[in-house]
C-alpha cells in the first residue's frame, strides 16, 4: 500500500508540473502514427544581423482533405500562424499568419518560408500554432531562438538536388552542401568517434554520470565565407565550429547507411540486450552469421511458430526505427532512454511537454495504477533532443512483466497496460465489497 500511495503522489506532482507548463495538452501524436495529427518540420536561419528565416517542412498527408467539386481535386486547408518575443517577455516583436488552401492530388510536402526581425544578441521564444481548418484542429511548437552567440541557427543543409536537408542525422557516404552566415574563410570540424552505451533499465537508481569525450580528430576547413563542401566519411559526431575553442557549434551525426531503419542482421542484434538476459546476449554474438542467430532467437520466443515470429520482429524492429526517428540525439535513438521505453512499451498514450522534459502516461491521467515515465531535458552541446530517465526503483516489477512478455512472444502496448490497471481496479473493488460485507 505505501508502493502505490507514493506513486500516485509522483503521477499527481508530475501532472502539476507539467500542466501549468503546457496546460495539459496531450502530445502522444507526435510520437504515434495511429493518431493523425500535423506533425510540422522546423528549421530557423540566421540570414543577417536583423533577421533570421524560419522554414516549415508541412506534410499534405497530415490534414484532412476535402474534395471540392468545382475543382474536381482533393484540397487541404490550414493556416501557420507565430509570434516572437524576446525571451522573459510578454509583449510579441514580430508575427505572421500564412492561410492556404492547396490541392493534394499531386504534392505530398510543402516548404513555408517567413522572414522575422530578430538581432543578433538577443534570445527568442517563437510560438506557433498550426491549424487544420478542415478539422478545426490546432497544434502549438514553441522554439528558441539564441543569437548570443554562432550555433546551429547559422548553418543550412542541402543536398545534391539543392533541396532543404531538415534533419541532423546523415549516412556514411553522404555528400552535404552547407550554407553558412558566419562570414569565416575557414571553419573548424571537431570529430568524435565515441561509442556511447545503451540505456540502463528504468528501475536502475543512482546518479548516472555524463561521460566527458574528447575529439578524436580536428581539422580547419576552408570556406568561399557563405557556402562548402562536406563529405561524411566515417561513423560519429562532426562538429562544426567558428573558432576551435568554441563550444556551440552546428553538429552532424553520422551512422551507418539506412540509418533509422536497421537493416543489416549485425545490427538487430544490438537492441536485443533489452529483452534479453547477459548470457543468451552474448552467445547471439558468437554466433558466426547474424542472420542465423536472429532467426533462432526469434522463432524460440513463439516456440517455432514464423508467422507469429515474422509478426514480432515487425513491431519490435519498427519500434527501434521509431525510436531513432524521434530520439536520436547525440547517440542512435534506441539507445536512449526514450527509446528503450518506446521499444519495450511502445507508444505512450498521454505525452505532456515543457520545456523541463516529458511526461509519458500509460492509462489514463491521475489513475493510480498508470504507469508514469518522466524524462528531463539534458542541456547537450551536440544536440538540444537529449533526455533523461527519471528511474525508480518502482519500475522493476513492470520492467520484468513487459520483458518476460517479449521473451514469451508477446510484443507488450500500452494495452496490455490498461488490461493490468483494469484488472488491480477490479481487485481493489472486490476488496472494498468484502471489507464491508
Amino acid at each position: 500500500m505505501k508502493n502505490k500511495s507514493l506513486y500516485f503522489f509522483i503521477i499527481l506532482l508530475t501532472a502539476c508540473t507539467f500542466g501549468k507548463k503546457n496546460n495539459l495538452q496531450n502530445r502522444a501524436f507526435i510520437y504515434s502514427e495511429n493518431i493523425k495529427k500535423a506533425q510540422p518540420i522546423f528549421k530557423t536561419y540566421n540570414d543577417s544581423k536583423t533577421t533570421c528565416v524560419l522554414y516549415c517542412k508541412i506534410k499534405t498527408g497530415d490534414f484532412l482533405s476535402v474534395f471540392s467539386a468545382s475543382e474536381k481535386q482533393n484540397k487541404i486547408n490550414y493556416t501557420l500562424e507565430g509570434k516572437l518575443y524576446l525571451l522573459g517577455e510578454d509583449f510579441a516583436v514580430d508575427s505572421f499568419s500564412i492561410s492556404k488552401n492547396i490541392a493534394t492530388d499531386t504534392i505530398k510536402k510543402i516548404t513555408e518560408e517567413i522572414n522575422l526581425q530578430c538581432k543578433e544578441g538577443e534570445k527568442y521564444i517563437l510560438k506557433i500554432s498550426l491549424i487544420d481548418n478542415h478539422k478545426i484542429n490546432t497544434t502549438s511548437h514553441n522554439i528558441s531562438i539564441d543569437r548570443t552567440t554562432i550555433n546551429k541557427n547559422d548553418y543550412l543543409i542541402f543536398d545534391k538536388e539543392n533541396k532543404l536537408n531538415f534533419s541532423s542525422y546523415f549516412n556514411i557516404s553522404d555528400t552535404l552542401f552547407i550554407q553558412n552566415n558566419t562570414k569565416q574563410k575557414t571553419l573548424f570540424v571537431k570529430y568524435y568517434k565515441e561509442k556511447f552505451p545503451l540505456a540502463k533499465p528504468p528501475f536502475v537508481v543512482g546518479k548516472i554520470k555524463s561521460k566527458k569525450i574528447k575529439a578524436e580528430n580536428i581539422f580547419s576547413l576552408p570556406t568561399d565565407t557563405t557556402l562548402f563542401v562536406f563529405p561524411i566519411n566515417e561513423i560519429g559526431i562532426y562538429q562544426i565550429l567558428d573558432k576551435e575553442e568554441a563550444e556551440n557549434g552546428m553538429s552532424i551525426l553520422s551512422f551507418e547507411n539506412n540509418f533509422p531503419k536497421i537493416t543489416t542482421a549485425k545490427n538487430m542484434i544490438f537492441p536485443l540486450q533489452y529483452i534479453s538476459a547477459n548470457e543468451e546476449f552474448f552467445q547471439l554474438q558468437e554466433i558466426k552469421n547474424p542472420k542465423i542467430a536472429i532467426d533462432e532467437f526469434w522463432l524460440d520466443r513463439t516456440k517455432g511458430d514464423k508467422e507469429q515470429a515474422g509478426k514480432l520482429i515487425y513491431t519490435f524492429y519498427k519500434r527501434v526505427e521509431d525510436a531513432n526517428t524521434f530520439f536520436t540525439s547525440y547517440k542512435a535513438g534506441w539507445k536512449t532512454d526514450r527509446g528503450m521505453i518506446m521499444i519495450i512499451f511502445g507508444a505512450p498514450n498521454i505525452i505532456y511537454q515543457s520545456k523541463e522534459g516529458e511526461s509519458w502516461i500509460y492509462g489514463e491521467m491521475n489513475n493510480m495504477y498508470a504507469l508514469n515515465f518522466t524524462f528531463t531535458k539534458i542541456k547537450n552541446k551536440f544536440s538540444d533532443n537529449d533526455f533523461q530517465l527519471n528511474r525508480s526503483a518502482y519500475f522493476k516489477n513492470i520492467w520484468n512483466t513487459a520483458q518476460r512478455s517479449w521473451r514469451e512472444g508477446h510484443a507488450y502496448s500500452d494495452m496490455d497496460i490498461k488490461e493490468k490497471i483494469y484488472e488491480q481496479e477490479r481487485r481493489q473493488r472486490q476488496s472494498q465489497l468484502y471489507f464491508w460485507y
